[in-house]
């Protein structure tokens, strides 16, 4: 039987040949740990990303706490991906040294927050020595082994070295893009731009009963909302939309966009289908649904959300409207 020694495992040295790879001493039980603890953020990131309050009509309000949870959905989504890279590390047994004692997502947070381009080194220097608010953040890094600024900042840069990001795609960048001017849109006060609700795009859906090869129109497209839901059913859609912000929006989501006011075309009996959310203010809604009938063919259907004025207004164009779908 042969005996092997430790340096025995070490690549030889070959024509004075200083290239010897250190030894690699694999972590498997850490590497799982950080796993699931990265795995276990999915679920709120999701939460935060597509939360309750966004389907819900926008207002500023609404815009900027869905706004305030996306970004903090990037935040997590950041940690998340430092999780992974270390369990990665840890399996392979090359993580490295200054982030060995990290075994908490709320350690990650803090270096997290003080890797932010606004910080500077000072400031990390100041945190160190605080005697106040930030001794909660001192004392989770101390039980990762992080006991000085200079040991902070050097897992700061470990942590960006790990997770240097692959470059976007462009259709990555595109949908980033989109998502941005969309929340964006919503600040702008676009006079009657009010994005459908998921729980009516689904009931719009079902009650339109869409057939395949059939020719659908949304005459008031605003960001897409209902076209996106007639894609998903396997529709694309042609559509009108007045506001130059959104028209951009559904140009870059690749939608027809054949005309900005449809009112002020002359109709052309040449779809199954019209689904659309129209403008409600001044009653416009009723004109528009008035309209949007004759661009039907023969025995083709329209659904349309509409404010219930209709059913008791006393005005003529209220009147007229009951008379007709009654």
């Amino acid at each position: 039987m042969q005996q092997l020694e430790l340096w025995d495992l070490l690549p030889s040295v070959e024509n004075g040949s200083q290239n010897i790879k250190p030894l690699l001493f694999p972590n498997p039980r850490k590497a799982e740990k950080l796993r699931s603890l990265a795995e276990g953020m999915t679920e709120a990131i999701a939460a935060k990303k597509n939360p309750p309050i966004a389907q819900l009509n926008p207002t500023r309000r609404r815009a900027g706490i869905a706004d305030s949870l996306y970004q903090e959905a990037l935040r997590l989504e950041r940690i998340q991906s430092w999780l992974y890279a270390m369990a990665a590390r840890a399996e392979q047994g090359n993580l490295p040294p200054i982030l060995e004692g990290i075994s908490a997502k709320t350690q990650l947070e803090v270096l997290a927050s003080m890797s932010k381009d606004s910080w500077t080194d000072k400031d990390i220097e100041d945190v160190f020595a605080s005697d106040g608010w930030y001794k909660e953040w001192v004392k989770k890094l101390k039980s990762a082994g992080i006991r000085t600024p200079q040991q902070c900042r050097k897992a700061i840069a470990a942590l960006k070295e790990l997770t240097t990001e692959r470059p976007k795609s462009t259709s990555e960048v595109e949908a980033l893009e989109i998502c941005q001017l969309k929340r964006e849109a919503v600040w702008q006060k676009i006079p009657d731009y009010f994005p459908t609700p998921q729980h009516l795009l689904e009931r719009m859906i079902q009650l339109a009963e869409l057939k395949p090869q059939m020719r659908v129109l949304e005459p008031s497209a605003g960001s897409g909302s209902i076209c996106l839901e007639l894609r998903a059913a396997g529709i694309e859609p042609d559509c009108f939309e007045v506001s130059p912000t959104l028209q951009e929006i559904l140009t870059r989501q690749g939608f027809n966009l054949i005309g900005d006011d449809f009112m002020q075309v002359t109709p052309k009996p040449m779809y199954h289908r019209v689904i659309m959310n129209p403008p409600f203010s001044l009653g416009n809604d009723i004109y528009h649904v008035q309209q949007a009938f004759k661009w039907l063919l023969p025995g083709g259907r329209l659904v349309s959300i509409v404010s219930c004025s209709y059913t008791f207004g006393t005005k003529h164009k209220y009147q007229h409207f009951r008379s007709c779908v009654t």
